[in-house]
């Protein structure tokens, strides 16, 4: 299953995104007696092909015995913080464009989310930054919608409302 969309580091591929699709299939299998990162440690050679696969049996041996420590190693050899820090810096500066929709700029927001899913900003950030950078109307409309200021929501509630607002492309 995991073997069905092997990440092989070529600049095409986006290695950002392989973590979670791995977790989304190898959380799926369950075993008797055993425990998920002992199934994510075994499986995660199988997602891997050609040089990253080679990268990976090139760590000395017993490096790496925690899932938490694979990921770290990954992360650093194959999404450096340079990638990361101009990813953060993409959606903390997020900018709507004049003809862009609620819905196509909240969509276009999430996949730079997506892109950075280890991006580290907590909730209220993330709603902070998208409200911050939308076009005028659109912070009036929320702000309507929100029944004062949307800042002045908690953060899942600000965040649902824009959400739902999105989808009926208010």
């Amino acid at each position: 299953m995991v073997q069905q969309s092997q990440f092989g580091g070529t600049p095409l591929e986006e290695q950002n995104l392989h973590l979670p699709v791995f977790l989304e299939k190898c959380d799926t299998l369950k075993l008797n007696g055993v425990f998920i990162e002992g199934i994510r440690l075994r499986q995660f050679p199988f997602s891997l092909r050609d040089k990253v696969r080679a990268w990976l049996y090139s760590l000395p041996p017993g490096c790496i015995t925690t899932w938490d420590e694979l990921t770290r190693a990954f992360l650093a050899k194959f999404f450096p913080p340079s990638k990361m820090t101009s990813l953060k810096n993409q959606i903390t500066n997020f900018t709507q464009r004049d003809d862009e929709t609620l819905y196509e700029a909240w969509e276009w927001f999430k996949g730079l989310l997506r892109l950075c899913p280890h991006h580290g900003l907590q909730k209220w950030m993330i709603v902070q930054a998208f409200y911050n950078g939308v076009i005028q109307p659109v912070r009036s409309t929320t702000d309507a919608a929100a029944e004062g200021t949307l800042m002045n929501k908690m953060e899942d509630e600000a965040y649902n409302l824009i959400e739902e607002m999105a989808v009926n492309n208010c």
